[in-house]
């Protein structure tokens, strides 16, 4: 018993000094993923929720791996000089994103190098599911956003002409008879569709379900968002018709149209939830 508890001590006390070591290595990345969530046009505002989720799963998991064998593995040591060459190259090419995903492959090399593949089997889903606090880069975001507030104009004009409402869209632009509204990037549906992403995902892995229809649920958060960005888009077009450009320009309204978005795609992500058969239980054992 005194071995086992130094054993755990020592273990304890390099896990802690590599912590540090991460924690001052990666400190621009740090850096870099605070500022991008926090920007004022952040894509990433979820970013800090990420890892308190993931600490969460992981704590609730605590029965299950307190009786998970260890066995560490050296195939871990591998994929943490990987990660840390892939680290490397980033920093010297200032490349973040790669950067940031660098830390992923060298948390995981870790846990196996320390644990070995049962104990990393039991914490797989928590530690993928950091992926999702680590921005896009800038150029994607630029490209998918302008492709996607395109189709969500087009579809939105298409609605309202079926409506009965003359309208005429040139890129972004759509053209009506008592006004002209400019589609901006927030009605992209980028935004949402990111973070719902994410939530989606974390969905399917509490459902009591079948992998097929976790995965579904999970791909029907695409056009679950776009759907709610184009019912938004297609009243605030209605409402400047009718009532001017000033109140869509409100900034109450504005945000409170951006909240919509949100409910909206939460129901139907729910809803489609509730199709697929899928019930919430808890995923301790």
């Amino acid at each position: 018993m005194p071995f086992e508890k130094s054993r755990n001590l020592a273990l304890l006390i390099k896990i802690s000094l590599i912590t540090i070591l991460i924690a001052f290595i990666y400190y621009p990345v740090f850096i870099w993923m605070w500022q991008r969530w926090f920007s004022a046009d952040s894509y990433y505002a979820h970013g800090p929720l990420i890892p308190v989720v993931s600490a969460v799963l992981i704590w609730l998991k605590r029965k299950t791996l307190s009786e998970a064998h260890i066995n560490p593995s050296n195939l871990g040591l591998g994929i943490l000089i990987f990660g840390l060459l892939v680290y490397i190259s980033s920093a010297f090419t200032r490349i973040y994103f790669t950067s940031a995903y660098s830390l992923f492959i060298v948390l995981l090399g870790l846990m196996l190098y320390f644990f070995g593949k049962q104990f990393t089997r039991v914490i797989i889903f928590p530690l993928c599911f950091l992926l999702f606090m680590f921005p896009a880069p800038v150029a994607f975001i630029e490209a998918t956003t302008l492709r996607m507030k395109l189709f969500v104009a087009q579809v939105s004009v298409f609605i309202i002409q079926l409506l009965g409402v003359p309208a005429l869209r040139e890129g972004s632009t759509v053209y009506m008879q008592n006004t002209s509204v400019v589609v901006g990037d927030p009605c992209s549906g980028l935004r949402s569709l990111i973070s719902l992403s994410a939530l989606s995902i974390l969905f399917a892995y509490i459902v009591k379900s079948s992998y097929t229809r976790k995965i579904a649920l999970f791909l029907a958060s695409a056009p679950i968002s776009i759907g709610a960005n184009v019912i938004r888009t297609t009243a605030t077009l209605l409402i400047a018709n009718s009532y001017g450009n000033a109140i869509i320009e409100n900034k109450f309204i504005h945000e409170g149209f951006g909240l919509m978005v949100f409910v909206i795609a939460l129901i139907g992500l729910f809803l489609t939830g509730k199709i697929l058969g899928c019930r919430i239980v808890s995923k301790d054992s």
